[in-house]
């Protein structure tokens, strides 16, 4: 079983987000920003406590194992909502750069209530996945989940 590399992450968040912009990249240029998205989707991923996603050597960009197809998920998740923060950025240094009218002629004031607003769903959505998979073997979850009468 070989590491989970860096790329391989990659690649699947692109499959995710379909950007145009960032299509037109170089793929090393494009592969070098969206795996700039990993250590903070690490960080969001806090609730990881069967693998340290922080055991990783940023040379060879994979970490020191293989991550679950669960852990790859959520945290290609993450790696999705950082992005959507890099999208929102963007957005609001152009609305500081454009008068007002401008700003809103474009339709920029749409899109970054809409992009902010898939950036909370996702975020979220995927934080509960986080906390699904943390707390899957207790009993709790099992209370909760399925309405098991737990002894």
């Amino acid at each position: 079983m070989t590491n989970t590399t860096f790329r391989e992450l990659a690649d699947y968040v692109f499959m995710k987000i379909k950007d145009l912009d960032l299509a037109k990249l170089p793929e090393d240029i494009a592969y070098q920003i969206v795996t700039g998205y990993i250590k903070p989707a690490c960080v969001q991923f806090q609730s990881c406590n069967e693998q340290n996603l922080f055991d990783r050597d940023d040379e060879l960009e994979e970490f020191n194992f293989r991550l679950s197809d669960t852990n790859f998920e959520i945290l290609s998740n993450y790696m999705v909502v950082s992005w959507l923060d890099s999208q929102i950025l963007t957005t609001q240094n152009l609305r500081s750069r454009l008068s007002t009218s401008d700003f809103h002629s474009l339709n920029l004031h749409n899109q970054l209530s809409k992009v902010m607003e898939l950036r909370s769903m996702l975020k979220s959505e995927n934080d509960q996945l986080a906390i699904n998979k943390s707390y899957k073997n207790s009993k709790l979850f099992d209370l909760v989940t399925n309405r098991k009468k737990v002894y």
